[in-house]
């Protein structure tokens, strides 16, 4: 009886507060016309948190804003709201002039998780800007499409470790075998991120042609970290 009096006096809050959250939505709606572009750029943030469909559009409008911040906060939002209506827009401005829009707009197809996405973000892992390159690697990694292995494959040369070590992760999300080999080399990258993920992905993917190398790992590399990450995937497959 308790659970249900409780549950009777959430849902009575929530009714409650229904009328503000539509006012508040149309206020920030409304804000993103406003005259100053921090006023707009904040008010892009705040529809993304508050999460109402209704503010889509606006906000897909709002990323032609002349203003780098309002696009780029605009493009996180719609990432929020995860509404299929904002794929094509975002993959519009994967092409932005402005690094962050790329990239803000990378990191919400990863979120709207749509295969139409696919292709453009691998155009995306070779644009000059590191930040978009690494978002474009995780969003590949969220979609889960295969036919991303082999470009992320290549993404593990990239020469910004950021980028290497994301790239790493997204294929441990995909789980395709065509990257164990490229992963086991990834063993010894430079930089201890890098080899932590590459870990972490043969473990995902696994593969016991990994065996091998993740013992030697567990037992010579320099990163605390990266070895027990290795002596806890031989554990979890029972290659030790």
């Amino acid at each position: 009886m308790r659970d249900i009096l409780t549950f009777v006096f959430a849902l009575s809050l929530m009714v409650l507060a229904m009328p503000a959250l539509a006012e508040n939505v149309e206020q920030s709606i409304e804000a993103l016309k406003d005259e100053n572009s921090i006023t707009r750029a904040d008010a892009a943030m705040t529809l993304g948190e508050l999460n109402d469909a209704s503010a889509v559009e606006p906000l897909i409008q709002a990323l032609k804003d002349d203003n780098n911040s309002v696009r780029s906060e605009s493009a996180k939002a719609l990432g929020w709201i995860k509404d299929k209506r904002a794929v094509n827009p975002l993959i519009q401005a994967l092409n932005d002039q402005n690094w962050d829009v790329r990239s803000s707009a990378a990191l919400a197809l990863g979120e709207l998780n749509d295969s139409e996405a696919v292709d453009p973000l691998i155009q995306s892992l070779t644009d000059d800007n590191s930040s978009v390159r690494a978002r474009a690697a995780g969003a590949l990694g969220k979609i889960g499409s295969e036919k991303a292995v082999d470009p992320l494959i290549q993404t593990l040369k990239d020469e910004d470790p950021q980028v290497r070590y994301t790239a790493a992760e997204a294929l441990g999300n995909i789980k395709d075998s065509r990257a164990v080999d490229p992963l086991i080399q990834a063993l010894k990258d430079e930089d201890n991120s890098v080899r932590y993920w590459s870990t972490v992905a043969l473990g995902k993917i696994n593969d016991a042609r990994a065996a091998e190398s993740l013992i030697r790992t567990s037992k010579e590399d320099t990163d605390n970290y990266v070895r027990n990450a290795a002596a806890n995937v031989l554990k979890e497959h029972g290659w030790a």
